[in-house]
């Protein structure tokens, strides 16, 4: 089998506990504590035939990486800065991601945050002290817009049906079959932003949606609309959204994302009485983690190489 590590157990509250878990994690070298110099992890992943990586951790430093070689790396979530693709598939070292597991959590997230704009419980809460009741709006019945039809789209789609909305959707991949198979209705995406009450995104980062809403498309919601964004920040004209909703020019907007994180302290988006923001934390439930973490142990113990929930990048 060869030997497998994880050299940091670190960036998740109980992230240990949740390894040790997972079946098969005894047979995975697992370190608590923190691998903040190069020279450390190169003494932990030496002779590794895998490590496992959990991508809330410090990046893996490429030169360790490809000093020390081992066969491949599973990363627990997403790629992200885990790791240098490129600098690791030319020194023949695969590189696998888990995909997917956290689109439940995502997409309760992604309603929570809508449902929690239109009733403005965040200013609520606020002026609980006060006592000054801030009121609302119902979502049952509005035109909820979904951008991006996939793992998490297509569930966040399935909840705001079940609270009562109306759901159109648009995505590049989605056909009239599939849109009508869910009960939602296909729109070009410059009439589902300029018809929906609520705007929720769920694209993929790619060159090719580099803020796909930009300003002339965010110029065609409405006043009243709701934006919520769980995705990516690079899908937005971001400055050009601070713009319109301090000229009251938005409903409200619910963003998990953002062009620089952390937000920085006097950022609009943290103060203002229309924005809920959270920091990047949609996919962030024990459930999710313990899902990634069992799809990328499952896969690092096993003597049948099929990827089963893992899949290889690039």
């Amino acid at each position: 089998m060869g030997r497998l590590v994880m050299p940091e157990c670190q960036g998740y509250p109980r992230l240990a506990e949740i390894v040790r878990r997972c079946p098969g994690s005894e047979a995975i070298e697992i370190f608590t504590d923190p691998c903040t110099i190069p020279s450390r992890l190169a003494e932990r992943i030496r002779g590794a035939r895998t490590v496992v990586h959990f991508f809330r951790g410090r990046p893996l430093d490429t030169g360790v990486l490809l000093a020390e070689r081992p066969r491949e790396v599973v990363v627990a979530g997403p790629v992200g800065r885990a790791v240098d693709v490129e600098a690791a598939r030319s020194a023949g070292i695969a590189v696998y991601e888990t995909p997917g597991l956290a689109a439940d959590s995502v997409a309760e997230f992604t309603l929570t945050m809508l449902l929690a704009l239109a009733h403005r419980v965040p200013t609520a809460v606020g002026s609980a002290r006060g006592w000054r009741p801030a009121a609302g709006r119902d979502l049952s019945g509005q035109l909820l817009g979904v951008v991006g039809w996939g793992r998490i789209g297509s569930r966040v789609a399935r909840l705001a049906q079940g609270i009562g909305m109306r759901v159109a959707a648009w995505s590049p991949s989605l056909d009239e079959a599939t849109a009508r198979a869910a009960g939602v209705a296909l729109m070009p995406l410059d009439t589902l932003l300029s018809g929906a009450d609520a705007v929720s995104l769920h694209l993929r980062a790619t060159p090719g949606n580099r803020e796909i809403v930009d300003a002339r498309r965010l110029a065609l919601l409405g006043p009243r609309t709701l934006l919520v964004n769980t995705a990516r920040a690079s899908l937005i004209d971001m400055a050009e959204l601070r713009r319109r909703l301090a000229d009251g020019l938005l409903g409200g907007v619910a963003l998990d994302v953002f062009d620089i994180e952390p937000l920085p302290a006097g950022d609009l988006l943290r103060d203002h009485p229309d924005a809920l923001v959270t920091p990047h934390m949609a996919w962030m439930t024990d459930d999710a983690v313990g899902r990634f973490l069992a799809g990328a142990v499952a896969f690092a113990t096993s003597d049948d190489r099929g990827e089963g929930r893992v899949r290889r990048v690039g």
